[in-house]
């Protein structure tokens, strides 16, 4: 079984309120630390806390950088990035780690990412062409990249 040697940090806005979808998170999070070092890391959600909306982006978008200061590459989740299949992300999540060792994954709250996020990311990447909730992209992605670790271990969970 191949691990990867580096570290994937996701970072996202707001806490799950959902019970159910928390278990899941935290389910594909355990998951995917099989494959390699994996954290979440939750920023505070500021929308609709009695400042205007490009504001709340602005300072979420602020903490989502001082969160991710550690890594090597950021990656936007956005719906108008490019839209990998499994085996894609696996080849791309593997490429990253090897090249710059600790990645990181940027998901937006309700509002999205920041212009400044954006600019500090290297690669736009959709999971859809559908839309999501924020909580559902973030349920996505840890799947997904769950998946990832399977493909690059060899294991059959993918298929």
């Amino acid at each position: 079984m191949e691990k990867l040697s580096g570290h994937i940090t996701i970072a996202a806005v707001g806490k799950l309120k959902s019970l159910q979808y928390r278990f899941i998170q935290d389910d594909y999070l355990k998951r995917l630390q099989r494959y390699t070092k994996a954290e979440l890391v939750e920023v505070k959600d500021v929308v609709g806390k009695s400042v205007p909306d490009q504001v709340a982006v602005e300072r979420e978008g602020q903490h989502l950088l001082k969160a991710t200061a550690n890594v090597n590459r950021r990656f936007a989740l956005v719906s108008t990035g490019r839209q990998p299949d499994s085996l894609e992300l696996a080849d791309f999540v593997r490429n990253q780690i090897g090249l710059y060792g600790r990645i990181a994954f940027l998901v937006g709250g309700p509002l999205g990412l920041s212009e400044e996020v954006l600019q500090h990311c290297e690669e736009m990447i959709s999971l859809s062409r559908l839309t999501f909730t924020h909580e559902l992209a973030r349920l996505i992605l840890l799947e997904q990249l769950y998946r990832a670790g399977t493909i690059i271990a060899g294991e059959s969970y993918h298929k």
